[in-house]
Formats: structure tokens, C-alpha cells, sequence
């Protein structure tokens, strides 16, 4: 079963996770075929891509449950490398040049939260919630994948969300610039598509251009070298330490984690 499903209309791609069953969560085999999927629309010149997925029969569903946690390693390697295909996902989706609108209809949990993040506009539905939760897995995130965050939100907000791993309800991620239009359920698809195709209907080499300008200039923020290394270190003192085993094994267990701050 393809896990990654595509529609080409008027210039417009629709790619929908396609894995109900597991919550659309991002295994490598999911990521894979997206990326796969990014690739065919740059060769057919899409001009706009939206990103949905289908959620199953449970209203609200899970657009996407995050990280594949079964695939996340626990060997004191770092979990967040460059070159992993989830971190290669969001680097495609935020520097492709075809604009990603995100449609959302559920729950946002995880990785899934940074993807979203990542795409360049998103409508959804008073059924979603954002939620972010390495904290709760003991998994220390990578500083880009923070500054994703801080460059759609305000500080304090990416601090709650990031600190207690609590999910941001719609109405607040709207308040907050996040979210570009909030709908109805059953207004979800006409929106996101008159949004799309209001975009698609600009000269194409003139948005391939605000694409690349928006995505250099989100990504502008210096660090010192001397920062970046301590970073490095506390991180490494995370992914290394009892608490992460402590938190991927709560969640396969299914309970609370108890962590000892070791």
C-alpha cells in the first residue's frame, strides 16, 4: 500500500499521509515515499503543493502522530542528525521552492508538530492541537529544529510547548500567527484550495523567488561557534543519559515516565 497519496490538478499537488492505522506517524518508509513525491512535483513545475493525510474513521483523528519512536535510536548516538530522513523531510519542505500549504484536520503530535511548522502556511479546523513532546520522551531536540519554532512563535509560547509537552490548541496557534485560516470541518478542503489555487494564480518565477528569499531570511539566526558546541554537549549529555532510556521505554510501556535527572 502506498503510504504517500498524489494529486495533480491545475498546477496543484495534493499529497496525503496515507497510513491511518499507525496515525500516520513518520517512519522511514512514509518519509521516503514523501520525499519521493516532493521530487515528482518539482519535475512536473507543480506550482503548490498541500500536505493533508487521512485521519481513518475516529473524528478528530491524528494527522500525524510524530516521529516513528520504535525508530529512534538508543544506542547514545545522537537521535537528530543532519542526515536522518526525518530532518532531510523538513529541510525539503521548508527549501523546496514550491510553496507547502499544510491542511489540517486532528491532532498534531511530535515530529509531525515541526513539519507542520516547517510548511510555508497552514489552514485548519477547530478539531487541532500542536504538540510538541521530546521533552517527554527525553529526547533532546536539535537547535534547528528549535529555531523552526521560534520563527512562528513567540518565545514564551515555544517554551511552554517545548517545556511541558502539552498540546497548543488551535484557537491560541491562530492568535498567534501560526495558523493562517481557521475553519469548520466542513470547510477544510474549499479553503486550503482556494488558498492554493489564489497562490498558484501569481507568476510561478516571482514566488520561487519569495520562497528561497522567506526560507534565507527565517534562517538568518547566528549562533557562535562556542555556543553551538556547549549546545552539542548538553545534548549529548541527554541522548547518552538513563532518562532518555527511561522515556522511549515509558512510551512503549504505555505509562508515565519516572525520570532521575541522570
Amino acid at each position: 500500500m502506498s503510504l504517500i497519496e498524489m494529486k495533480i490538478e491545475h498546477h496543484i499537488a495534493t499529497l496525503s499521509l496515507n497510513d491511518p492505522t499507525k496515525r500516520n506517524c513518520l517512519s522511514t518508509e512514509l518519509i521516503q515515499q514523501l520525499l519521493h513525491a516532493f521530487d515528482a512535483c518539482e519535475h512536473q513545475h507543480v506550482r503548490v503543493i498541500i500536505l493533508r493525510a487521512n485521519t481513518g474513521n475516529k473524528k478528530p483523528g491524528v494527522w500525524s502522530a510524530g516521529h516513528n519512536v520504535k525508530e529512534i535510536p538508543t544506542d547514545k548516538q545522537d537521535p537528530v542528525t543532519w542526515n536522518v530522513p526525518y530532518v532531510t523531510l523538513l529541510r525539503k519542505v521548508r527549501h523546496s521552492l514550491t510553496p507547502v500549504i499544510a491542511q489540517i484536520d486532528g491532532t498534531v503530535w511530535g515530529g509531525a508538530c515541526d513539519l507542520a511548522v516547517s510548511c510555508d502556511m497552514i489552514v485548519a479546523t477547530t478539531n487541532v492541537t500542536f504538540a510538541i513532546t521530546p521533552a517527554k520522551l527525553g529526547l533532546p531536540y536539535n537547535t534547528v529544529g528549535v529555531s523552526h519554532f521560534l520563527g512562528c512563535l513567540p518565545t514564551h509560547i515555544v517554551k511552554e510547548m517545548f517545556m511541558t509537552a502539552q498540546p497548543l490548541p488551535v484557537e491560541k496557534a491562530h492568535n498567534f500567527g501560526l495558523v493562517n485560516k481557521l475553519v469548520e470541518p466542513d470547510q477544510l478542503e474549499r479553503e486550503t484550495k482556494h488558498l492554493a489555487a489564489r497562490v498558484a494564480s501569481m507568476a510561478p518565477l516571482c514566488i520561487r523567488v519569495l520562497k528561497a528569499e522567506l526560507a534565507k531570511l527565517s534562517d538568518a539566526m547566528n549562533i557562535s561557534a562556542d555556543d553551538f558546541e556547549h549546545i552539542q554537549m548538553l545534548r549529548r549529555e541527554a541522548f547518552r543519559s538513563v532518562d532518555f532510556q527511561e522515556g522511549i521505554n515509558a512510551f512503549h510501556e504505555k505509562r508515565e515516565p519516572n525520570f532521575k535527572g541522570y
